[in-house]
């Protein structure tokens, strides 16, 4: 009779269930590997057995890529910062050519180039529309009001400048004071038949000349000054040059225009001229 043996190994975490069948009269070391049957089972119906828990899922880790948009938003932002900046800072130190006028000038002067000079400055939209640009925009022009020396000319303060007739008043020395360039005057007629007259009322000088061989200059020392007047007021200078024994004399002129020189404001010259010549 065959007597049936069952065994259980515990081998790690399964048990092993041995069934060994031999006869009982076997001796101890007979090889029984021709009478074990092993299965392999589960000790709780195929469940792990011990108390550790289980393992966490592994969780794939994404690889790193080199282009990050909030990197490149990053750096651009960066950059632009430092381009605006340097072209702020840049732009502050930057200075640029305004003309300036070159001495005190009176309105009705006609610009020329030795009365304007250029100054480095820095305004705001480069003053353009504001004050003038270069000096060859405004030589020929009128002021059109009283400047200083030194002062921006802005674009307002010239005008075009109106048909007018050039002149050269004889002055005789001690007849007017020390005249320059942009003042205003005042210049009288004396005769023997017309004590005093106004010439003409308000008139910028646009040169002087001191030269005693003007060609009419009535003593050494005298001053030959250029005006540019209307056609009627330079033929009343014309018409005076040509009275014999003439005197010309001038003022300088301060303050606003209060003054026409409209003509027919005038008084007649030739009351003076028929007087003297009877």
């Amino acid at each position: 009779m065959t007597r049936c043996c069952v065994k259980s190994v515990r081998c790690g975490d399964r048990s092993r269930t041995v069934h060994s069948s031999r006869p009982p009269d076997s001796p101890p070391d007979t090889d029984l590997r021709h009478y074990v049957r092993v299965a392999a089972t589960t000790s709780t119906g195929g469940e792990p057995t011990g108390s550790s828990a289980p393992s966490p899922a592994p969780r794939r880790v994404a690889t790193p890529r080199w282009f990050d948009l909030r990197l490149v938003l990053g750096v651009v932002l960066v950059l632009g910062s430092v381009l605006v900046g340097a072209k702020v800072v840049s732009g502050a130190d930057r200075t640029y050519s305004i003309v300036a006028l070159e001495h005190d000038l009176s309105a009705g002067k006609v610009l020329a180039a030795g009365d304007l000079t250029t100054v480095d400055v820095r305004l705001p939209g480069h003053g353009r529309g504001t004050y003038v640009q270069r000096p060859a925009a405004a030589v020929g022009k009128t002021l059109r009001r009283d400047v200083s020396a030194g002062e921006l000319l802005a674009v307002d303060a010239v005008a075009p400048t109106r048909a007018r007739t050039t002149v050269t008043v004889p002055l005789a020395d001690g007849a007017a004071p020390d005249l320059r360039a942009g003042r205003r005057v005042e210049v009288w007629l004396s005769t023997p038949a017309c004590p005093s007259v106004v010439l003409i009322p308000d008139v910028t000088v646009q040169s002087v000349r001191r030269d005693s061989s003007g060609s009419f200059s009535s003593g050494s020392g005298g001053q030959d000054v250029v005006i540019s007047v209307d056609s009627q007021l330079a033929a009343r200078v014309i018409a005076a040059l040509s009275t014999e024994n003439a005197t010309l004399r001038a003022g300088v002129l301060t303050g606003a225009a209060t003054v026409s020189s409209d003509e027919t404001s005038l008084p007649d010259l030739a009351t003076c001229v028929s007087a003297h010549g009877k």
